[in-house]
């Protein structure tokens, strides 16, 4: 099918932007700098490692999902490649749909690669495979939807404007939507209608952080999941709208 194979040349090209492999790489040294940290840090090794090796595997995956998103679209518009590749027997939902299936599958691969190196630090400091746990699993698996959700809201912006303004619009929403608690809290009182809107527009992105959980070892809690499942439905929602105001965009 036409999408798949757009879905694949995605992947090889983005595997082979220099964007994309800078920020893995430095997604490596945050996880290897959390390593050291822990090191260096007397009692509550164990603590130390994975809240920072979570952290810095968010801050990249979200980075990448920003970045390479916002340009997808848009990029392909300025580097006059899409009107040749929709003059061919695809659709331009088909090609949207395409482009952010082989995104998302560079983010969960860049996922499992800096999950893999944490594992390894963790399983080292422990000396047996017992950090490598539920708890352990379900936090990466849910940030994994974030990061899927950041990549639809930055396909979702390419497909409207300029991939610079994309990339700003996709970071703006990626943190807004992990202050969504603090967002809330502002709701609160008269004349607040404005967080109000905020909190029904932006993805609640802070309600899938598991770092807590696995500091303790404990599983995600329900609300975590339910947070996770509305991630995807917002993820759909935004690739929806991607592609009705891409049917619609003059390409010229």
């Amino acid at each position: 099918m036409p999408a798949i194979a757009i879905c694949l040349v995605t992947v090889r090209e983005v595997l082979r932007r220099k964007l994309q492999v800078n920020l893995l790489l430095f997604g490596v040294m945050l996880v290897a700098a959390s390593y050291i940290t822990g090191a260096l840090t007397l009692g509550e090794r164990y603590r130390i490692l994975s809240d920072l090796g979570l952290t810095a595997m968010q801050v990249i995956g979200v980075l990448v999902a920003a970045f390479v998103g916002s340009d997808l679209i848009s990029g392909d518009m300025d580097r006059r490649v899409l009107q040749p590749v929709l003059a061919k027997p695809i659709s331009r939902s088909g090609y949207l749909l395409g482009r952010y299936a082989g995104l998302g599958l560079v983010l969960l691969l860049n996922l499992l690669v800096m999950a893999g190196l944490v594992a390894l630090i963790l399983i080292a400091n422990a000396g047996s495979m017992e950090p490598i746990g539920r708890a352990f699993l379900e936090a990466v698996a849910l940030l994994g939807i974030q990061f899927l959700v950041v990549g639809a809201v930055a396909v979702l912006f390419s497909a409207i404007t300029t991939t610079t303004l994309a990339a700003v619009f996709s970071l703006a929403v990626a943190v807004s939507g992990q202050l969504t608690g603090e967002i809330r809290a502002l709701w609160k009182g008269p004349g607040t209608w404005i967080p109000s809107l905020l909190w029904y527009l932006l993805p609640n992105l802070s309600a899938m952080n598991a770092n807590e959980a696995l500091v303790y070892r404990t599983p995600p809690p329900a609300q975590a999941w339910l947070a996770a499942g509305y991630g995807l439905a917002y993820a759909a929602a935004a690739l929806a709208l991607a592609v009705l105001v891409f049917e619609r965009r003059d390409l010229r």
